[in-house]
């Protein structure tokens, strides 16, 4: 039971993250239930995806990332597109938290310091988390759990004191015209993918406990976002901001929201140096740079690219979860089709009654995301 329980907090920690803050926004402009409507489809397609790697890692007798795996059932050429849909992913959510992060310590400092804005604090996360990752930590998993647990915690604090402002007449309404946006914002949400091989290493080949973890660690994510979310809309309406904090100002005491940014910023600054490792693994291991090139390059082009003025937070989180998430989404069931092949096993029609739907959702969905880069 305790390995267990470490399973699902192991996938419950990685999955809970800055995405979160983006969730409000998108289900405001898409219409509550219709944003609500998606959470329930999308985690269910989330959980799907979490089991097929599963399966994929427990057949592979080699331990590789989904980059490994791809190359092992489906060839160089389909790694290619896994790397670097998995580096735009890294980037994406750096950027975002960069972005998100320099808000939370603005709201923390504004109020005090005059001096204070969010490109001062964009520069100081960079600089900070530069230094940080030239010194590996063996404590960085248990810091970001203990972290992400906070964050929780105090969320739980916020649903319950929000919950009585909340207003039935913040929910009507839907929007079918922006029904796609709260799609990518779900999908980077609620992204776990990191965290499976995790999962079964504990849990070891029993597929049934696998199986269990990764549907509670996946569903725990997903109902605090929606009792965030609906505490949140529901309390403030169409006002609420794109990370939702700025918007709690209106309902919530001065202190409150500066000690949820501070807890906030805990939580993201500590995952952006976790992801920051992970960049520079991925530029050493599968781009062949070296180690200083490889740091240089996963500390500057976040903050480079938020220098030219990419701080759409919604936006980057919806390309990240759209196309970087449903593109490793899709070659998630490629090789577990490629694996039933190599078992002997034949795909019936039936199956593909799911797997075509599946597949042109997360075909439209990098299509859109794709366009609303263009025209933004």
């Amino acid at each position: 039971m305790i390995k267990f329980i470490e399973a699902v907090l192991i996938l419950s920690g990685m999955i809970i993250g800055v995405g979160m803050f983006g969730i409000p926004f998108s289900f405001v402009r898409a219409g509550f239930w219709l944003g609500a409507l998606e959470l329930a489809v999308l985690t269910g397609l989330m959980v799907l995806f979490h089991l097929l790697y599963a399966r994929i890692i427990l057949v592979t007798p080699v331990p590789h990332r989904l980059p490994g795996y791809v190359e092992f059932h489906l060839g160089r050429r389909a790694e290619i597109l896994a790397v670097l849909s998995s580096f735009f992913g890294i980037i994406g959510s750096l950027l975002a938290y960069i972005l998100i992060g320099s808000v939370f310590l603005h709201n923390i400092f504004q109020s005090f310091w005059a001096g204070s804005s969010e490109m001062f604090w964009a520069i100081a996360i960079t600089l900070s988390s530069a230094l940080a990752t030239l010194f590996s930590s063996k404590k960085e998993a248990l810091i970001d759990s203990a972290l992400s647990a906070a964050l929780i915690l105090f969320l739980g604090y916020v649903v319950f004191i929000l919950f009585p402002r909340v207003e039935t007449a913040n929910f009507s309404g839907m929007n079918f015209g922006e029904a796609f946006l709260p799609y990518g914002v779900l999908l980077f949400a609620l992204a776990g993918g990191a965290a499976i091989p995790n999962v079964v290493t504990i849990l070891g080949k029993d597929m049934k406990k696998v199986g269990l973890a990764i549907l509670v660690g996946t569903l725990i994510p997903a109902i605090i976002y929606f009792l965030f979310a609906f505490t949140v809309v529901g309390s403030v309406g169409s006002g609420v901001s794109e990370e939702a904090i700025d918007s709690l100002k209106t309902v919530l005491s001065g202190n409150m929201v500066i000690l949820l940014s501070l807890i906030g910023f805990l939580s993201v600054y500590d995952s952006y140096i976790i992801l920051n490792s992970n960049a520079q693994a991925l530029l050493k291991l599968d781009f062949r740079f070296g180690q200083k090139i490889a740091w240089l390059l996963a500390t500057l082009v976040p903050f480079a690219l938020y220098a030219m003025g990419l701080q759409n937070f919604i936006l980057i989180i919806g390309a990240s979860g759209a196309i970087a998430v449903g593109i490793e989404a899709g070659l998630i069931m490629a090789v577990y089709e490629r694996v039933r092949q190599k078992q002997g096993r034949v795909a019936t029609p039936a199956s593909y009654l799911w797997k075509a739907p599946v597949f042109l959702m997360v075909t439209a969905g990098v299509l859109y995301e794709l366009y609303r880069i263009y025209v933004n």
